[in-house]
């Protein structure tokens, strides 16, 4: 049953909607532009995937830091344990988990991270770090929800979210700064440069934050200073060379449980990220030569050490030589891995350590879209696995859309993913097993858009069912226990979406996601509501956002520990001057009292206040 605190936001939310305006409406979805769904740019309504795009103008309004926290309103099904006023950490018991339709792992990896269409994962432990994807090195994020691996590959199983990095503004010198102060000695300063002329764009941004936690019974402090880094060079008006560098140094202190609390837990990590890009775009032939290269050195006080590595080329064409038809040939090279140590370990559970450890992956890829009637659009796809550790595996995919009529789009689409397993599922530690195969995992859903006023509501139905298999887990029956491709796994359920937006001083969006598991697994909410409301007044705006939680069981071990909870935020804003803003972020004013996962309290009350100034 919906509570009291809840009804009384929706009627205040209404409140703020005022008149319906008619004109300066911005573009809702079917209209989008995207990347991601296809590696070219198409109409979202030609996209069999469920997708949702993010803009930059709604990531720089949500006052967010980390871009993964902007997300949060405008996708169905999409849960992140924030556990923390800034950063997530690493390690056992750190935060920054992704879900998506109850996707998830520990560590957190059936959710694949991408910059610019590159894979982002941590080498060993195959997990993204959540705390290097900085809001002001971001123009756009699309994210995929569901199966994703015939164009992505491996961990794509819950969904991809692709991170686009900002590609500037003007000719000319332009650019920001900004600083913030809030509650629990929490501190960030940003600041972005960015120069254009002629054929030349550079870009530069740091980012510094720093917060004393909010743990009074532990340390739960953390620090990064991050730097980015790009270049573009327009070579010819179809061809485009770009290049950056991104690095995040980073120290966390994991503050234990309510029952173990920790004060000097500490862990220090350095991710960094290099790639160059060759980007093609002609009228019949489209695409890119991608590579890239990660790597991280991680240091915990508990002993444990590591280096790590992933690095790889992707490379792709889009061929358009019939009309209505476009054929994508891709082939993508990673290899990834590490070394990892901890003096502290006795020989019996050192297993793997000081040893280096790689795995290298070659896959080839296929994926076919044909328009027919100028109502339909198919798309099939195929991907051929080549890995050094398992062998050979295929990846089908199948899509379709439909154009009902001017105001309703029909979406199907039935597609398998998988999991490569990792460094540390093989060869590191007692439960290691270097005969595991990979996860696999089917997404089968149907969804119906309809659009309606001018393009200034829009409506998303999407019903969806997924079964996995292969998963890796402990295997206790066998002495010892070891990792084994015995889970399983069976979600099915329902998501939707409204965005109202019909003036550049409104806009409204919410979605909800009903979710039936099968399994007992964290992030996965039976009933997961959110809500967000922008209204400007002028130079003054406001943006409450609402979430709610049913059913949300927060203890593998303990199946019938669900929990429900209501959070509200709101985001207050002044525009002082053209060029200078400053905002006011509140966060939990119920100061709810909750765990997304047992035993780590999350956040009661802060509020945030800052200002930004752009030149």
């Amino acid at each position: 049953m919906m509570n009291r605190p809840l009804y009384g936001i929706i009627l205040w939310f209404f409140a703020l909607s005022g008149p319906l305006y008619g004109q300066d409406t911005d573009t809702l979805g079917l209209d989008q532009v995207v990347v991601t769904g296809t590696r070219m740019a198409r109409s979202a309504a030609q996209v069999s995937s469920s997708i949702s795009v993010v803009d930059k103008n709604q990531i720089r309004e949500s006052g967010q830091i980390n871009v993964l926290q902007a997300l949060v309103p405008h996708v169905p099904g999409l849960l992140l344990n924030d556990r923390s006023l800034l950063g997530f950490g690493v390690g056992p018991g750190s935060g920054g988990n992704i879900s998506i339709r109850g996707i998830s792992g520990t560590p957190n990896n059936r959710i694949l991270v991408l910059i610019d269409g590159q894979p982002q994962f941590m080498g060993i432990f195959s997990h993204p770090i959540a705390d290097a994807y900085h809001s002001s090195d971001i123009e756009r994020v699309e994210v995929i929800r569901g199966a994703a691996s015939v164009l992505y590959g491996s961990n794509a199983m819950g969904g991809a979210i692709n991170l686009i990095t900002d590609k500037g503004e003007k000719q000319g010198w332009s650019g920001n700064i900004g600083a913030n102060l809030g509650s629990f000695g929490t501190q960030s300063y940003t600041g972005k440069l960015n120069y254009e002329k002629g054929k030349w764009q550079s870009l530069i941004s740091v980012n510094r934050i720093k917060t004393k936690g909010y743990r009074e019974d532990a340390n739960d402090g953390f620090e990064n200073n991050a730097l980015f880094y790009k270049l573009n060079f327009q070579v010819k008006d179809e061809i485009r060379l770009a290049a950056d560098f991104q690095l995040s140094d980073a120290t966390y202190f994991h503050p234990g449980t309510l029952e173990g609390p920790l004060s000097d837990d500490r862990r220090d990590y350095l991710r960094g990220r290099v790639s160059l890009g060759l980007v093609n775009q002609g009228d019949k032939v489209s695409g890119a030569a991608l590579f890239y290269h990660n790597f991280g050195e991680h240091q915990f006080k508990s002993g444990f050490e590591s280096t790590d590595t992933n690095q790889g080329f992707n490379i792709y064409q889009n061929l358009q030589l019939i009309p209505g038809q476009t054929i994508t040939v891709g082939v993508d090279h990673s290899r990834f891995g590490g070394r990892a140590v901890n003096e502290t370990l006795p020989p019996p559970a050192a297993v793997g350590l000081d040893v280096s450890h790689r795995i290298n992956q070659t896959d080839i890829y296929l994926q076919m879209q044909q328009t027919l009637w100028e109502k339909a659009h198919v798309n099939l796809g195929v991907r051929e696995i080549n890995n050094s550790q398992f062998g050979k595996s295929t990846i089908p995919g199948f899509g379709l859309t439909y154009a009902l009529s001017e105001k309703n789009l029909l979406k199907m689409s039935s597609s398998k993913a998988f999991r490569s397993p990792s460094v540390v599922d093989l060869y590191l530690f007692p439960p290691a097993n270097e005969e595991l195969n990979p996860e696999t995992m089917w997404n089968h859903e149907m969804g119906l858009t309809h659009v309606m006023t001018g393009h200034q509501l829009e409506m998303e139905l999407v019903v969806y069912y997924t079964k996995g298999d292969n998963l890796i887990q402990l295997d206790p029956s066998t002495a010892p226990p070891s990792n084994r491709n015995i889970g399983a796994f069976r979600n099915r359920g329902l998501e939707t979406q409204v965005r109202y937006n019909p003036s550049k001083k409104f806009h409204l969006v919410f979605n909800y996601n009903f979710l039936d598991v099968s399994d007992n697994v964290l992030f996965a909410p039976k009933h997961h509501l959110n809500m967000q409301v922008t209204k400007k007044f002028g130079d003054f705006s406001i943006a409450p956002f609402v979430q709610q939680i049913f059913g949300l069981n927060n203890s593998p071990e303990l199946e019938d520990n669900t929990i429900d909870y209501t959070l509200l935020n709101i985001n207050l804003g002044y525009q002082l001057l053209e060029e200078l803003k400053c905002y006011v972020l509140a966060k939990n004013l119920f100061d709810t009292v909750y765990q997304l996962e047992n035993g780590y309290p999350m956040p009661g009350i802060n509020v945030t206040a800052g200002i930004n100034v752009e030149f």
